[in-house]
Formats: C-alpha cells, structure tokens, sequence
C-alpha cells in the first residue's frame, strides 16, 4: 500500500473570500495535514482577485504547516465592477441582478461565449507556471483542481499531461454545464458544444472525480460511456463538528415569537412564493401570529418585492453577508430554517452545502423543493424537517401552524446528522487516498 505524501490542492476560493467553497478546502486540508499528508494550496491572490464576499474571519482558519503559494492574475470581473456592476461582481445564480437591463444581458452573453468555461480562467497563465514548480520542488504525488471556477481544472489537464504520474483528482463542488444559472449566459450553439466538450474531457482524463451527491454521479456518468460510478466519490460539503457541539433541540413557549432565518443566496429563479403565501394565510386565520423573516446573504430584488406586497414588510430582517461565525449563530438562535432550491430543470441534483449546517443546528427545516431532490432525502434521513411542493400552500401552512404551537415532533437523528459532519466525511476520503497507487 503506497501513502501519497504531498497534496496539492489548486483552489481559487480560500480565505479571505467567504463563501461555501473556501469552507471546503479549507477544512478538508486541514484533515489532510492532521492524517500526515504534506499539503500544499495555491490560489489567487486576494489583491488581484475578484471575490463574491469577503470573510476575514476564515484566515485564522487555515491549518498550521499548510503550504499557501498565491499568483497574480488578471481578472474582467474586476472591469465589470469598476462599470457596469456598480462596484459589485456576479454573485452565485445572480441573485444581486434582478431585472438586468440590456448591458448586464450582453455582459453575459459575452461571458457565455468568449471566456469558455468562465471569465476566471486568465488565472491559469499564472498558476500553472506555479503549479509545476510547486511539483518539481516538493515531489507533489496527487494534484486536486477545484472547481468552480471549472477553468481550474484545464491544469489538471496540462499537469496530468506534463506529469503523467501524478494522481489527478477533478472536484466538482458544483455543476459545469448543469449549473442553476448556465441558461442565464445567453451560449450560442457553438458555445455550449465547446463547453460540453471540455468538460467531458476533464471528466474522461482525470483519474478521479470528486462530487456532492448521489445524483451528481448519475448524471455525470451520463456524459461519456468511458464513465462508470467507481472513477466517483462523494465528498459532501459537511459541517464543522466543533462548531456545533452545543446545538440541541430548540424549545418554545407555545403560541410565541417565531423566527425563520435563511443563510445564502436567494435569487428570482428559487421561487419561494408558496413560503410567503402560507405566512399570508396563517396571519390571517390567526391574527396573534408573529414571526420575523430573517435573510444573511443577498435576498433578490424580485422576491423582496413580493414580500413587501404581501404585506411582510414589518416582519422582514436582511442583515446581509455575516461572517460564517455569525451565520452559524443566526442558524442556532432561529426557530425554523428555510431552505429553498432554485426551480430549475436540474433541480433534483441541486444540494446547497448550507443543507448540513442546518442539519447541524437541529432547528426544524422547511425545504421548498421537489419532494424527489436529495435535499429531501437528507432531511428525512435525519428527520429534521419536512419538504413542501410549490402547489402544497395549505399543507405548509398547517406545518407552520403546528411549530407556532409547539407540536413539532421531529426527532433530529444525532448519528445520522453526525454523518454528513467533516470528520466523518474526511475519514473515507483519506482511506482512500492511502490506497492509491
């Protein structure tokens, strides 16, 4: 059995950039340092990067002995800012573009087809250069590429190419061409063929993939006959077992305060009308009810909207991006969260990595999705929660009314929550690096 020592993890996300992607490899690294590996991160620097949120709490997160190599490199979104965004880059979904007007349309066109895969991929003339040096000085044995970005792994193509032995790992945190917004870039034929084909490519040339969920490797596999299940594992995004440890099940007073909190994006396509239709109806039903919306990261123009329309307005709390800190106290001190999936074709691959920390919080979960999607699956899995169509108004509004009066009965499964935490899912992914060869 052959130990790989030396890892080098090529992630664009790390800290100080907050966000679900930085938390991935941040504390993953971490386990792989703690096992015995040498690992090594190169990523960008935060002077040239253009970065969605900044967390500046995360960079006293990163494992002591790690090996952190930043390049320069030269970034469109940065021009995009400084015009047409107003100071502000795409956020995930573009969900802080409501209603973009024909600017922001052609700035996505152009995007969907002259920066095939994505409009980071100026980051490789930098980082690859560095890449291979990183190789040659260390004697690196396994190179993971993380994306998004997806231009990431065009790398791992050219360093699996210049290394032949190096054991090269793809890991898609998120779809490529399936992603929630990918229609939204405006490809033309061409376009999207040529995207296909580069992701397929790295799928078929890598030695492993890396991915989130049971579905995911259903519909990858679907890409190439050259696929099959066993080149898959799946690393679920987690959660920080130490950062939950005094998370019990929450007890109300009957008939009090009750508090929804949402962390993350939410934007026009997640349609979660059928949430705020059935407040509507318990308010009226039930005068007496009180509850407080609170939303921690950017809530679309469009559904704000509709809140304030519904006459929300008094009940509605944005407090915008919070340090993940402060997002997981907001997940512990709400009574209910919500989760929503953005109503997509792909909608049942979609699992939004804040799902675990929810799980984690053991706050009872009112996820707005299909009742097929794996988010579903999880909650009941861990019987934290319970799924609602967008058509089943009334049967939320009954839920709703039962945890106003204190009659949830959900148990909160502790070893089955426990099982999406980080060190669980560490612990195989580390066994099975020690079994590479």
């Amino acid at each position: 059995m052959t130990i790989k020592k030396h890892i080098l993890i090529i992630t664009y996300y790390w800290p100080p950039s907050g966000g679900p992607a930085v938390q991935r490899w941040l504390s993953y690294s971490a386990y792989l340092k703690k096992a015995g590996f040498e690992v090594s991160i190169l990523t960008v620097d935060e002077n040239y990067a253009s970065f969605p949120s900044i967390d500046l709490s995360l960079n006293t997160q990163i494992e002591e002995g790690i090996n952190v190599y930043k390049t320069k490199t030269k970034e469109v979104f940065n021009l995009y800012k400084k015009t047409i965004g107003r100071g502000q880059v795409p956020s995930s979904a573009f969900a802080n573009e409501s209603n973009p007007g024909p600017l922001k349309k052609i700035a996505r066109f152009i995007r969907g087809n002259f920066f095939i895969p994505d409009a980071r991929k100026a980051w490789n003339k930098y980082a690859l250069p560095k890449a291979k040096q990183i190789i040659y000085d260390h004697k690196v044995d396994v190179v993971i590429t993380a994306g998004p970005p997806h231009s990431t792994h065009l790398m791992g193509l050219k360093i699996k190419k210049a290394f032949p032995h190096i054991y090269w790992i793809a890991d898609f945190h998120d779809a490529w061409t399936d992603i929630i917004f990918y229609k939204e870039l405006f490809h033309t034929k061409i376009a999207a063929l040529i995207d296909a084909s580069l992701e397929k490519k790295v799928l078929d040339k890598s030695d492993h993939v890396l991915t989130v969920g049971e579905n995911w490797i259903q519909k990858f596999c679907s890409k190439s006959v050259n696929l099959k299940p066993s080149k898959f594992h799946i690393l679920r995004m987690a959660f920080d077992e130490n950062k939950f440890l005094d998370s019990t099940p929450k007890h109300r007073e009957p008939k009090n305060h009750l508090t929804f909190a949402y962390t993350g994006t939410i934007s026009d396509n997640y349609h979660p009308e059928v949430f705020i239709d059935a407040l509507v109806a318990i308010k009226l039903e039930h005068p007496a009810f009180d509850f407080t919306l609170q939303f921690a990261g950017i809530l679309a123009e469009n559904i704000r909207t509709y809140i304030i329309k519904a006459g929300l307005e008094k009940n509605l709390q944005e407090l915008g991006y919070l340090p993940h800190s402060q997002s997981i106290q907001l997940l512990k001190s709400a009574d209910v969260l919500l989760l929503v999936n953005p109503k997509i074709e792909q909608e049942d691959m979609v699992i939004p990595g804040k799902i675990y920390e929810y799980l984690a919080a053991k706050r009872v979960i009112i996820n707005i999705t299909n009742k097929t999607c794996e988010t579903a699956n999880l909650i009941k899995f861990c019987d934290s929660g319970d799924t609602f169509e967008r058509n089943e108004t009334d049967r939320l509004k009954n839920y709703i009314y039962k945890i106003w009066l204190n009659q949830s009965e959900h148990t909160f499964i502790k070893e089955n929550i426990y099982s999406f935490s980080k060190d669980k899912q560490s612990s195989s992914f580390i066994s099975f690096l020690r079994e590479i060869n």
